[in-house]
């Protein structure tokens, strides 16, 4: 009896072992993918002048001025993200460097270039211009 009783607890502690090293970011590659994409972006649409915001979760759910879009996650690498509309439309999020840089609406047959607060266009701080 205390044999079998061993062996379902170290079967349980076996699996949530397994179960805590899973989630963790460093062992799976697509959360970091995930984490470059993660975040609230700002842009401007040049036929209004208004200005817009993109959000990511951290589960990639798509919003643009905290309206959630439907949809889908069709690609992500380390150069783009793609989601897919419910329209059939693809909404494309490139990255440079590490950060995400313009938002391509296939909709709008329209490249948003993401808005980043003491950087220039050049990619500069504005404190180096």
């Amino acid at each position: 009896m205390a044999g079998k009783f061993h062996k379902v607890i170290t079967s349980m502690t076996s699996h949530f072992d397994r179960g805590s090293r899973k989630h963790s970011p460093i062992n799976n590659p697509a959360q970091v993918l995930a984490d470059l994409y993660r975040g609230s972006f700002d842009f401007i649409d040049a036929a209004t002048s208004k200005k817009h915001q993109l959000a990511v979760s951290a589960e990639l759910a798509i919003a643009i001025d905290g309206k959630k879009l439907p949809g889908k996650i069709v690609g992500i690498t380390t150069d783009a993200l793609t989601f897919l509309d419910h329209y059939g439309y693809e909404l494309i999020i490139s990255c440079r460097d590490g950060f995400p840089v313009t938002i391509y609406d296939e909709a709008e047959d329209q490249t948003y270039t993401i808005i980043y607060p003491d950087v220039n266009v050049d990619g500069q701080s504005a404190d180096e211009g």
